[in-house]
């Protein structure tokens, strides 16, 4: 809601970004250590168990060894299918040229000055997990969004993670995928499985995908046996509109995060107009209410709870202001619905962002479902250090260090074991010191 006169904007931003230091934590936090050693244990017994007791959906033998899906794409909705292969396209491309211009291939490397020879190259992972939200709001898109560019990396063997009875949509597109190791299992279980293995599912090197906060604090829990993408929670999007935007445009992109639903979603609207700023406030409400017809009581009461608890619509005409109040706020999202010269001075002014959408055509549903980066991305001011999903998430780098056409008799090459020598006996390790001098006085 708009700040206060007497609070100021940067209070009112770190109000917002508070949402998440909750003193339940530590509580799901146990809770979640005692699944995963419970069905590292125990393995598919304990899947099992836990299925039953949260999902209320009893696994079979067969589920647990993964299910088909095969065909299941075909029996789409024939326009839901001309959309899911553009989404397909689109995103495939994005990955494919960044694949091709991150030269992950090739690697890169140099020649030293004694002629060594000195880089990095990439080599993908053999394995990962993908976990797909179901329930309410079924996130197909996440399949698209974590498989592609898995698959354009190179990671040969995708796991599919997702909440029983998985939805049509989701075995559609990992059939349009090609993905042949879908298993219905959701929330701690799933990560559990993906990190240790059971009898009957092979573990994983790393597991990538939204989820609930249960999700989160397991992948936070299982990372060190395995790699993760981050430990991301609720959506949030930050708006900068001047007087050329559209208040109802902005509404809907505000609301458009505040529905997924969880209630500590947020939404940052920064204005540069006052006139710009109480429209698109008013156009909230309205369109709050317009919700009511596709929403239940519940879901508009979250609606409304995270705009009164957990956003705020702020004025200023400040552009480094504006560039600060982003930057603390480090959203998963960001809009610049502004005229052009004063996009360029905050693009360059913002340094923190998972995704910024640039100009009155780029919402933010775009980059969620087509636009062609994956929509996974930082939140709760990860994006200080973190980004969103891309190849280079499903790959490593491999320093090489190639000394073979150096000799070990050239003087230069002496000179380099002599300051080596020193700097290990500075710290104490002999045993480092005369691993070197070994090569020009063995």
């Amino acid at each position: 809601m708009p700040s206060s006169t007497k609070v100021s904007n940067l209070d009112a931003v770190k109000k917002i970004n508070s949402r998440l230091n909750s003193k339940a934590l530590k509580d799901i936090e146990n809770a979640v250590a005692e699944i995963l050693e419970d069905i590292k244990l125990h393995g598919n017994k304990s899947i099992k168990k836990f299925t039953e007791k949260f999902d209320h959906y009893t696994l079979s033998d067969a589920d647990l060894k993964g299910i088909s899906v095969t065909g299941n794409f075909s029996t789409l909705d024939p326009d839901l299918q001309n959309s899911l292969n553009i989404a397909k396209e689109r995103i495939e491309r994005f990955h494919l040229e960044e694949f091709k211009s991150s030269n992950f291939s090739q690697g890169w490397g140099f020649t030293g000055a004694l002629g060594e020879r000195l880089g990095v190259r990439y080599t993908s992972l053999d394995s990962v997990a993908i976990y797909i939200p179901g329930g309410k709001a079924p996130l197909f898109s996440t399949v698209l969004m974590t498989a592609i560019p898995a698959k354009v990396a190179g990671v040969k063997r995708i796991a599919l993670f997702s909440p029983p009875p998985i939805h049509k949509t989701i075995l559609g597109v990992a059939d349009l995928l090609g993905i042949e190791e879908v298993y219905p299992i959701g929330g701690v279980q799933a990560i559990a499985a993906a990190a240790y293995g059971t009898e009957t599912i092979e573990a994983v090197d790393k597991v990538v995908g939204p989820g609930n906060i249960y999700v989160s604090l397991a992948k936070k829990n299982v990372f060190g046996t395995i790699g993760i993408d981050g430990i991301f929670g609720p959506s949030e999007l930050a708006i900068v509109a001047d007087s050329t935007a559209k208040p109802q445009e902005i509404a809907a992109d505000f609301l458009s995060q505040l529905e997924h639903g969880s209630g500590l979603e947020s939404a940052l609207l920064i204005c540069t107009d006052k006139d710009m700023l109480q429209d698109s406030i008013n156009e909230i409400e309205q369109q709050i209410e317009s919700l009511k017809s596709h929403k239940t009581e519940e879901q508009i009461n979250t609606i409304r709870s995270s705009f009164k608890n957990y956003s705020a619509c702020l004025f200023t005409k400040n552009t480094d202001e504006i560039c600060d109040l982003i930057n603390f706020y480090a959203p998963e999202h960001l809009e610049l619905q502004v005229e052009n010269s004063l996009a360029s001075i905050l693009i360059n002014g913002v340094r923190h962002a998972g995704a910024i959408f640039i100009g009155s055509n780029a919402c933010e549903s775009l980059g969620d479902y087509l636009a062609g980066p994956s929509h996974c991305l930082p939140t709760g001011r990860g994006a200080r250090y973190a980004s969103g999903l891309h190849c280079a998430d499903f790959m490593k780098k491999s320093s090489l260090i190639d000394f073979r056409g150096v000799s070990s008799n050239c003087s230069a090459f002496k000179e380099l074991t002599e300051h080596t020598a020193r700097l290990a006996r500075a710290e104490n390790l002999e045993a480092h010191a005369r691993a070197i001098i070994n090569r020009v006085n063995g």
